[in-house]
């Protein structure tokens, strides 16, 4: 099963997997390109989300002059857009930055939506699957851990060539996703080593944290990364140059000002912490930088993580913490840091989780770690990979009691070849029926009592119920019904969940979409084939603008700008920029906006 994108995170997916051709090394099939760089919005990002309950604010970093002004952000789901109430917040000047604070609506559906900020001074920024809306924090729940995806494959480029149509680490992750969509895990931490070398976007047209961006936004849970010595490093004999792995991991994932961090924020490392309810969770990255993967500013980071600086700031978060918290770390591997004579720490010699006070530390690098002591406390585990493995492992919350699960593999690779959790569809789940079901085989050792299936209904105005499972909740979005269908999938049992649409809802549909719709009709768009067409509804008289921008919020084109009466509309670009020069092939951003309301599409221009 290959659950449905929502329209945003298809649009996510296209940005990396369409395949055209782009340039890359001869004889390939399939070309990539960037993912979405940072611009504007620094915090939450897909690898750092905010878990928020509704109705209660969150905080949104955002670099801007300190000028800008008119500040304004909302959540997107596809066609739905939950605007945002300004809540607090401003201009941070010993940290160079803005800090905004944002109240989610009480009636906002629960779900992972991307987010949308905008000021006076900046173009519109996305962040994609960046803000998880919970009805509550759970007292009794679980989370999941996977490690050292390697995307998209663990073959390296130190011959100078490597075959950009290998995906096999990208089927492996495909795999975990597959089942952790459904288990629903509240939040997943990914211990790092997220891609294979972090220095490959631009040389050999890798583009490997942008692949791996649009895979993480393919998670129905918020997921946190830290990164590993495969992330912030290369692979010695590969022409870019020392720097270029971190520098890249900057550009996707934060932050620009690790090199000269201003004072207000003096660090140096990406180390992060959140809070779900009393659990305190606290990511250190993790690097090896004395030349074998990296060797850029020793005087900073030194030989290997963690640095003095890592570790006393980790220190000092544990400390602050209230009596009560539970307290955990993720991170790589602890790598030893860097002894007085500048050579690498033995392994292991820094983390200590009973002298430090943390109740768990968990991490990942070693590919075939054997299974750690499950009872042992405070807990300290490692974990398998995901390539050529496809393992994950759930630990469980109950009352504030940290419980680890073993370790499972997702399956079909050598060492699992049955897959561990297999869906039967009675039709496709793509938004076209009123009627689904789907046989679900969990040959996990292990029931999942929280799991979610989610059906991508035919929107008629219905209600829906379940048999083998309880609808949860519905929204309705860009002519589709996303139909949450609880149910407890029992250890080495076998479930089948079906759904059936009923009578018209009365009234307005909750969560429907009360703005602009917008819809390109062809993408990706090759521009040799005709004008694009692309198709806008207004659902009252109202003046829309209509415009073209680049992955920077640069403005490209305007193509509709009047008052305009409620119904369809239909526009055309011509693939020219304002001052009517050809605009290269890239990924583009369609913006509509009308009515106090704003609607975005992703859209790839292929020549």
């Amino acid at each position: 099963m290959h659950p449905r994108l929502t329209t945003a995170s298809r649009a996510a997916f296209l940005l990396v997997s369409v395949a055209v051709s782009l340039g890359g090394a001869p004889g390939t099939a399939r070309a990539w390109t960037y993912g979405d760089t940072l611009t504007t919005i620094m915090r939450p990002l897909v690898n750092l989300p905010a878990i928020v309950q509704r109705g209660t604010a969150f905080t949104v970093w955002a670099s801007a002059p300190s000028g800008a002004g008119a500040w304004g952000a909302s959540l997107q789901l596809g066609g739905l857009t939950i605007p945002l109430t300004p809540s607090g917040g401003g201009w941070q000047a010993s940290k160079d930055r803005w800090e905004l604070s944002f109240t989610v609506p009480a009636n906002t559906p629960e779900e992972i939506y991307s987010l949308a900020l905008s000021s006076n001074a900046t173009a519109t920024d996305v962040a994609e699957h960046a803000v998880k809306v919970l009805a509550a924090f759970q007292t009794d729940y679980y989370f999941a851990q996977i490690s050292d995806t390697h995307l998209p494959t663990h073959v390296f480029s130190s011959g100078g060539f490597i075959d950009v149509t290998d995906t096999t680490g990208m089927a492996d992750f495909d795999a975990v996703l597959e089942d952790l969509n459904v288990i629903r895990p509240e939040f997943v931490l990914h211990t790092g080593d997220l891609v294979n070398e972090g220095e490959l976007e631009e040389y050999l047209a890798m583009y490997e944290m942008g692949r791996a961006q649009a895979m993480l936004s393919r998670l129905r849970a918020p997921v946190f990364v830290v990164s590993g010595n495969h992330d912030q490093g290369g692979w010695d004999p590969t022409p870019p140059p020392d720097g270029t792995a971190r520098k890249n991991w900057w550009r996707y994932y934060g932050w620009p000002w690790l090199l000269t961090p201003p004072a207000g924020d003096p660090y140096h490392s990406q180390d992060f912490s959140f809070d779900y309810g009393p659990l305190h969770v606290i990511g250190l990255e993790g690097y090896i930088n004395n030349g074998s993967y990296d060797n850029y500013r020793q005087d900073i980071w030194g030989a290997q993580s963690f640095t003095a600086e890592q570790m006393s700031r980790l220190q000092a978060d544990i400390a602050a913490q209230p009596p009560g918290t539970k307290k955990l770390a993720f991170y790589h591997y602890d790598f030893g840091g860097t002894l007085g004579n500048g050579q690498p720490g033995p392994n292991f010699s820094q983390i200590n989780p009973t002298a430090l006070g943390l109740d768990a530390v968990i991490w990942g690098h070693n590919h075939g770690v054997a299974e750690g002591s499950l009872s042992a406390r405070p807990i300290n585990l490692g974990l398998r990979s995901v390539i050529d493995r496809r393992t994950f492992r759930i630990f469980r919350v109950s009352n504030g009691v940290l419980t680890p699960g073993p370790m499972h593999s997702a399956g079909g690779t050598s060492t699992a070849p049955t897959d561990s959790m297999s869906f039967t569809w009675s039709g496709p789940n793509d938004g076209t029926r009123s009627a689904l079901s789907v046989t679900i085989n969990n040959r996990y050792g292990e029931t999942w009592d929280r799991a979610r299936i989610r059906f991508d209904m035919a929107d008629h105005d219905s209600s829906f119920t379940a048999t083998g499972g309880t609808v949860v909740q519905t929204i309705f979005e860009g002519g589709v019904a996303l139909v949450e269908a609880a149910c407890v999938l029992p250890s080495k049992g076998v479930v089948t969940v079906s759904l059936q649409a009923t009578a018209p809802v009365a009234g307005v549909k909750p969560g429907a979409a009360r703005g602009p719709a917008l819809a390109a009709r062809v993408n990706p768009w090759f521009a040799a084939t005709g004008r694009l067409h692309v198709s806008w509804t207004l659902p009252a008289a109202a003046s829309a603008v209509l415009e073209v921008l680049d992955l920077q919020g640069r403005h490209i084109v305007t193509l509709a700008d009047a008052f305009e009466p409620a119904g369809e509309h239909e526009s055309r670009w011509d693939g020219r920029d304002a001052s009517g020069v050809l605009a290269p092939p890239a990924m583009y951003i369609l913006r509509l906006r009308a009515g106090g309301a704003m609607r975005t599409q992703r859209l790839v221009l292929v020549r």
